[in-house]
């Protein structure tokens, strides 16, 4: 089978705990459903043949899992590939320029002391080629019909808060900015191929194996997981309509 995109995400390991932000392969999805880590967050979890993932949430997983991005000063993290030069400040720090970019951020001085280093590590890290899940944000607190977006295309990641007491990481690229996709319509915009099971659940029909039926509906058995869904009578009947 076929990679498709390769998604940024974080794995979830098999205590539930999270492993080291990495990413996907889109043709391994075998369903979404929405989770929930902790108070307030609801997320998408992504079950696919090679294990569950989740989104990242926070800037430390994102820091850990994009080797080209580097914290030069402040609370963000910047894409070194994306620097075209350092402009050196009078007082030991300075700024960083992209490159066709009207914008810069700014080095402290112990960074801008080890910049070369910096620089040779994230250019001879691996040629980022992943997509981030996500909505591009028009309005503050508002974001457009969600999709994928090319992580090596961003200059920047920060946090910030599209609700009360939900922090999640925010990607910037020149005027634009994404946030990571979070919300059940957005899984159904982004992967408008997935069927609906039933609420907040999507199901990849290439990959179901075995269709069993109960008194209850049926379970839906996929190729290379363990995960099952159940459905409805009705559902499964529309199901078996368009499963190959």
């Amino acid at each position: 089978m076929e990679e498709g995109k390769r998604i940024l995400a974080t794995p979830l390991l098999d205590d539930n705990s999270l492993g080291d932000c990495s990413f996907f392969c889109e043709n391994h999805l075998v369903a979404i459903e929405l989770w929930k880590p902790k108070s307030n967050y609801h997320i998408p979890l992504f079950h696919t043949s090679h294990g569950r993932f989740t989104v990242p949430t926070t800037l430390h997983e994102c820091s850990v899992g994009l080797p080209t991005f580097c914290n030069l000063d402040g609370s963000n993290l910047v894409n070194i590939t994306q620097v075209d030069k350092i402009i050196t400040g009078d007082y030991g720090g300075g700024q960083v320029v992209f490159k066709n970019q009207d914008i810069k951020e700014s080095i402290n001085s112990a960074n801008l002391s080890r910049w070369k280093q910096i620089y040779a590590d994230a250019m001879n890290a691996d040629r980022e080629i992943r997509y981030i899940f996500g909505s591009e944000i028009k309005v503050v607190g508002k974001a457009t019909v969600s999709g994928f977006f090319k992580v090596g295309n961003m200059l920047s990641v920060d946090m910030w808060e599209p609700k009360k007491n939900y922090y999640v990481p925010r990607f910037h690229s020149g005027n634009r900015s994404y946030t990571i996709g979070l919300t059940a319509q957005a899984c159904r915009e982004a992967f408008p191929y997935l069927y609906p099971a039933y609420k907040d659940t999507l199901i990849n029909l290439d990959l179901v194996c075995e269709i069993e039926s109960n008194a209850f509906g049926g379970l839906i058995r996929f190729e290379g997981s363990d995960f099952t869904c159940s459905m409805s009578h009705n559902k499964l009947k529309a199901l078996k309509k368009l499963w190959k």
